[in-house]
């Protein structure tokens, strides 16, 4: 496969175009120097590859990894092996940058003996993205075994965010924190409603929270749901009918948050949903 330049951002890192008209953004010592447009890449000199998509643009990346040391992005790159293992193929190439950048920020701090950074969300994280975080504390092990740096255990909390991120392939955190905040939201109302207590380390939250990530990867897709049978709905309404009605109302919510048409079979799942958890927290004597 051939790669052509089709611009150089600095003497380190140029734009390329293979064969097939797919752009990547390469890493290579000395790779831009003298280069011009339109040229082929010697691709034995390349240490490094990365492809753009979404919001995350050529120009973006080139910053990124501009501004990072190589030795960081390496690390990193052990470190979304290791999430993709523990947590499957979503964990793709596309979070290597954003956590690349946080990871090399967060070794300069230690290293200039900075204190450590108060995260908002971490009560949420915690109990929100169990396997993230557990994952996230593997990563500080390692980067600790590797670089002989202990990073604080806060750590984990932005790490994990960016393993949930991964799941949306967005460029940035704002959905992930969006959708923690709507999800300790969403508990809480339904903790009001009920006068109940939910145990957050439970089975049925586990369930909610993954249908709730799942809504949000197909709102981002402009996906819906399998229509359901009128009957379904129906008797939901007749057995459950407040807490069909609390669906509607976080319904409501997510679209006056996010603007999202939520669809009535999106309804029906999040009244299941918000049975399972005031039965269990009533059947755990949280009422």
């Amino acid at each position: 496969m051939g790669v052509k330049v089709l611009k150089v951002f600095n003497n380190n890192v140029v734009l390329g175009v293979d064969d097939h008209g797919a752009e990547l953004v390469l890493l290579g010592r000395g790779l831009g120097f003298q280069m011009a447009p339109g040229a082929e890449i010697d691709l034995e000199r390349v240490e490094r590859r990365f492809v753009p998509s979404g919001a995350t643009t050529p120009e973006r990346i080139a910053a990124f990894v501009d501004e990072i040391p190589l030795a960081d992005i390496e690390l990193t790159e052990r470190v979304v092996d290791l999430a993709r293992q523990r947590l499957g193929g979503h964990v793709t190439e596309n979070v290597l940058i954003p956590m690349a950048d946080h990871l090399s920020f967060a070794l300069r701090r230690a290293a200039e003996g900075a204190g450590e950074i108060e995260y908002p969300l971490q009560w949420e994280v915690h109990s929100l993205y169990p396997a993230e975080v557990a994952v996230a504390r593997e990563a500080l092990d390692l980067v600790a075994a590797e670089r002989g740096v202990r990073l604080p255990d806060v750590e984990a909390v932005p790490l994990a965010l960016h393993l949930v991120n991964a799941q949306f392939g967005a460029a940035d955190l704002s959905t992930t924190v969006q959708m923690t905040e709507l999800l300790r939201e969403v508990i809480d109302i339904i903790e009001s409603e009920y006068q109940v207590e939910i145990d957050e380390g439970s089975v049925d939250v586990a369930r909610f929270v993954t249908h709730l990530r799942y809504l949000f990867v197909r709102q981002r897709a402009g996906k819906k749901l399998r229509e359901t049978p009128e009957e379904l709905h129906a008797a939901l309404r007749s057995a459950r009918p407040n807490e069909y009605t609390s669906a509607g109302r976080i319904g409501t919510l997510l679209a006056d948050r996010f603007g999202w048409a939520v669809t009535t079979d999106e309804i029906l799942y999040l009244a299941l949903h918000v049975s399972r958890l005031v039965d269990a927290a009533v059947a755990g004597g949280g009422s």
